[in-house]
């Protein structure tokens, strides 16, 4: 009969450099992992295999936060989640795990892979209140109750939904592991029959450094991407402004009779240009507004595969810098389900950034056209006031002269539109050109693996 394991108040530590993970099957039973999960969970490793991975569950997690695993990989989603487990002794410890499907040449999921690295943001701390808070309502209103409870204290803390916290959660963590995760070898130090494996960490090494490009392309976007929506929202008001100045001239207008007829045309024109103006800088924001959903989720993309990248290095110093023990194919397997989490995003990332060109290209085309119709309420505007000479008495020369004004602030938010725009199109280009890059290193890569059974 299995001996009970109790918690204890003491904690498996591990090092904020290490990293672990493991591979299970689609009903949670481990298939692998490497030595450091090992260590820490105080398990033999060959004697995990093909148990559940709740073996090393916690009882003071809450149950909520593993129904949202399942909810999330299950239909064919990453997800990233505070986990505390339990060792085999009772002591415990903490990791920020990023649990993802891995897919089979159909597009089937085949299995999950789990990538843990050691907690150390506010948002650890925060969570870990929360956790205790949702344990507490569990055991006396049941899991429905604690999940509503998570997303009202990640409201709380400024999350919409489980995924923008999650995004977050993933970022912060990275930043604050800075360059720690990072493994090198010399390969002096390295058996000649193993030099292959080493060939492959040099890849993926020299791809950590194409991965800071790409980090550095992406928060450009999102820098800009804000400064774009405000200055559509301001060429949005301007317009509805203009809109409104036009009707109060064609109210004018009508009341100096026939005498009126020209303003009342420039008037209907100037309305006219306005609305088109207003309804073309609504498609703008719309596009904008869905363009920085794309750049959030590539960023989420980007740390989760980065997050790949690492383990695959730190795997790979692992069983190079050691007797190996196992056999060669189980290494590449682990190897290749590893490999498989980066190009799956990385695919991902390529995939959104080549719609996001679309996007800014269309963007672009919107602003041009803006660019035409402000023209030509300028040219309305001269007209305008040459009309208006006529007609002392009147104010039409006021009111094209607050058009004028108008214009001249419109062409200042075009201008600026139209120079960072230029500047986002040029770093998406130089994003897809890394992206590009890496997943054709890595495709050269992939041949190396198909000489093996398990591929």
């Amino acid at each position: 009969m299995k001996k009970k394991v109790y918690p204890k108040d003491v904690e498996s530590l591990f090092d904020n450099t290490e990293m672990f993970f493991s591979t299970t099957d689609l009903k949670g039973r481990i298939l692998s992992g490497n030595d450091i999960f090992a260590r820490v969970s105080k398990y033999d490793l060959q004697d995990m295999i093909g148990k559940p991975h709740n073996i090393v569950r916690h009882p003071d997690m809450p149950k909520v936060i593993f129904k949202l695993l399942w909810e999330y990989i299950q239909s064919g989603k990453p997800i990233v989640a505070y986990v505390k487990n339990m060792a085999k002794d009772g002591s415990y410890y903490w990791v920020l795990a990023v649990v993802s499907p891995l897919f089979d040449k159909e597009g089937n999921i085949s299995k999950y892979i789990s990538i843990r690295i050691k907690p150390m943001s506010y948002l650890f701390d925060e969570i870990q209140k929360i956790y205790k808070q949702l344990l507490k309502v569990e055991q006396l209103e049941g899991v429905e109750e604690s999940q509503r409870l998570l997303y009202q204290k990640l409201k709380e803390l400024g999350f919409d939904t489980y995924d923008d916290f999650m995004k977050k959660a993933v970022e912060e963590e990275l930043k604050l592991k800075g360059n720690s995760l990072e493994k090198n070898i010399e390969v002096s130090n390295i058996d000649k029959d193993f030099l292959e494996l080493f060939h492959i960490y040099k890849v993926f090494k020299e791809i950590e450094q194409a991965y800071e490009n790409i980090y550095n392309f992406l928060h450009s976007f999102s820098r800009v991407n804000k400064i774009l929506r405000e200055n559509a929202s301001d060429i949005l008001t301007i317009s509805e402004d203009v809109r409104l100045i036009s009707l109060n001239s064609s109210v004018e207008s009508y009341k100096l009779g026939s005498q009126g007829n020209s303003f009342f045309v420039l008037s209907t024109e100037m309305r006219k240009t306005a609305e088109q103006s207003g309804r073309l800088t609504k498609k703008m924001e719309q596009i904008l507004n869905n363009t920085l959903i794309d750049i959030n989720q590539m960023i989420f993309y980007m740390n989760i595969s980065k997050l790949g990248i690492y383990m695959m290095s730190n795997f790979l110093v692992e069983i190079l810098t050691k007797d190996l023990v196992l056999r060669l194919a189980n290494i590449l397997t682990d190897i290749y389900d590893n490999f498989e989490f980066v190009v799956y995003y990385l695919k991902l990332l390529n995939s959104i950034s080549t719609k996001l060109n679309e996007n800014l290209s269309e963007i672009l085309s919107i602003i041009n056209n803006v660019n035409i119709l402000i023209k030509r309420l300028h040219f309305l505007y001269l007209t305008g006031m040459v009309e208006s000479a006529h007609q002392v008495q009147t104010s039409f020369s006021l009111i094209f002269t607050q058009v004028n004004n108008l214009v001249e602030k419109t062409k200042g938010s075009i201008f600026q539109l139209s120079s960072e725009l230029k500047n986002v199109i040029s770093t998406n280009r130089k994003l897809n050109t890394e992206l590009k890059y890496i997943i054709d290193i890595l495709s050269q890569l992939e041949n190396n693996f198909s000489r093996y059974e398990f591929v």
